[in-house]
């Protein structure tokens, strides 16, 4: 599994939970899934599909941000 070059979208869930789960550690593994999985749906039409973990994971800090004050 690459981090740069994933072969599937799962692999970019993945990537991102790993990236997010290091950067939030109090963060609970179900509640980042689900929020992870709720960001990924959201953008389930977009065409172009390599920017979507990037689009996710900011999302998710913001979100993270706004919902806990952490720092992104």
């Amino acid at each position: 599994m690459s981090a740069t070059n994933p072969e599937s979208e799962y692999e970019s869930l993945v990537h991102v939970m790993r990236r997010l789960s290091s950067r939030y550690p109090l963060l609970p593994e179900d509640e980042l899934l689900a929020a992870t999985v709720d960001e990924f749906e959201r953008f389930d039409g977009v065409r172009l599909r390599a920017y979507v973990p990037t689009l996710v994971e900011r999302s998710l800090r913001e979100r993270f941000r706004a919902t806990y004050g952490w720092a992104a």
